[in-house]
């Protein structure tokens, strides 16, 4: 029967505990304490009244302030974090409140697992973006190896030792085909566990499955979603692992090796930027084995020697070969002349490097005017030379070695500005076809077997095979 709206019970609880006690008060007095005397009962019902009626006042005022007490101390646990409380909602304006209150709470709480996710996925596009950062410079590490044209092995070992720090890469290998149908060699291996990588390098392998694979030319992947029951044999068998892309090498048209990286996750799919990653690692994999394909090609077209301007020993071998083979088939001699410094070694420990380079290039001057036009006159070492003489025999080219040796031992070297104060000798050994072979090969072996009878019997002479 009592009001609901708080303003109604302030009133009513004000006015149960102030204004109608007040008047029975008044009333008691000019009834009994001045007028004169009335009956004990009335007074005591009268006092009764008033007693009942200040109770039911504090009752109704506790009715409506304790809520309001509740509702702060609530609303002060919320304010000092404690965001799970639900607070009590009635049905007049301090439940209004506290609905408000639960409201406003929801709302917080929502933006707090919102801000939480917000800052999970900004932490992990933080790392997204520091694998991106890592992983460029890698390639850009590997790219400066490629360009100071660092050995092959040497950029393999690196290229899949920063595979092995991506998180789906646990082991990284390098599987060359092996020029046999379906044959492989493992040349490079790198993975978190040292001894399983090294384990694996250098193990030879059949796969006609991965045979397809290179052939095919195609990245593929074997994970939980993806891949085929032979490329999940292979992984199990050869490799131990449960994951893996296999990325084919082809440099030229010529299908040269395959990347594999694999782990042994359980119910692993691998994410597409991780795709992206090893797809990045695997470019730079085939532009060093491309570069290294050119490198090794240009080796094989260069014939100048680039410190004295002679052949090199590569051309030298080869013209040899063709120049026995000619002078086999028309019965013609062929000869080779093999020079070497004496006490080459000693003059450069005494005068330097640059003295010693300037001295051979002096002596390739003072040969290439000793030869004819049909001749070759090339560098085989660090002070090993050689002539090839078509047309002359053993006696002719031990003549024009004689001829060599003592200009050689005549002329004046120089060491920069200044003239060596001491001449320089040679030994030499001479070999002819057929008499000591019929093939290059041959006459450089009984060249070289003369040349060190020659500085075993002291030096600077000339000896035949």
């Amino acid at each position: 029967m009592l009001p609901k709206g708080l303003k109604d019970k302030l009133t009513v609880g004000f006015s149960l505990m102030s204004v109608i006690p007040l008047l029975v008060l008044v009333y008691i007095v000019n009834t009994y304490v001045f007028p004169g005397s009335k009956q004990i009962g009335d007074v005591s019902l009268i006092v009764a009244i008033a007693g009942f009626i200040a109770l039911l006042g504090l009752a109704v005022t506790r009715g409506f302030v304790m809520p309001v007490v509740k509702l702060a101390s609530e609303a002060q646990a919320i304010a000092h974090g404690e965001l799970d409380r639900q607070i009590e909602v009635g049905s007049d304006e301090v439940g209004s409140i506290g609905s408000a209150l639960n409201q406003i709470t929801q709302r917080v709480r929502d933006n707090m697992a919102q801000l939480h996710t917000y800052g999970e996925q900004t932490k992990q596009m933080n790392l997204d973006i520091t694998r991106r950062i890592l992983t460029l410079s890698h390639v850009l590490q590997v790219s400066s190896l490629i360009s100071q044209s660092a050995k092959i092995d040497e950029v393999m070992v690196f290229i899949l030792e920063k595979l092995t720090q991506i998180e789906e890469a646990e082991l990284n290998c390098l599987i060359e085909a092996d020029g046999k149908e379906g044959e492989f060699r493992i040349r490079s291996c790198a993975g978190a566990d040292r001894t399983q990588a090294q384990a694996l390098q250098g193990i030879r392998f059949s796969s006609p499955w991965l045979r397809k694979v290179l052939q095919e030319g195609r990245v593929l992947v074997v994970d939980q979603d993806r891949g085929t029951s032979q490329g999940g044999e292979l992984l199990e068998k050869q490799f131990g692992m449960h994951n893996a892309v296999f990325q084919p090498i082809v440099s030229m048209r010529q299908e040269i090796a395959v990347l594999l990286s694999a782990n042994r996750k359980q119910g692993f799919c691998f994410r597409e930027d991780s795709l992206d990653l090893l797809k990045v690692f695997g470019q730079q994999v085939a532009i060093a084995v491309e570069n290294d394909l050119l490198a090794q090609r240009a080796e094989q077209l260069k014939v100048i020697d680039e410190l004295t301007g002679l052949y090199n020993a590569g051309y030298m071998k080869s013209r040899l070969e063709e120049e026995v083979s000619r002078a086999a088939r028309y019965h013609r001699p062929c000869s080779l002349v093999l020079l070497n410094m004496d006490d080459f070694q000693k003059m450069q420990e005494l005068y330097g490097r640059l003295a010693a380079e300037g001295v051979l290039h002096q002596l390739a001057e003072l040969l290439k005017g000793q030869v004819t036009d049909v001749d070759r006159v090339g560098r085989m070492g660090p002070d090993d030379f050689a002539i090839i003489l078509p047309e002359r025999n053993k006696r002719e080219a031990i003549e024009l070695a004689e001829s060599v040796r003592r200009k050689v031992e005549q002329h004046l070297f120089s060491n920069g500005p200044n003239r060596l104060p001491f001449p320089l000798h040679l030994c030499a050994a001479v070999s002819e076809n057929p008499l000591d072979g019929s093939a290059g090969e041959e006459l450089f072996a009984k060249a070289e077997e003369a040349m060190r009878s020659a500085k075993r019997n002291g030096k600077n002479k000339v000896l035949a095979a």
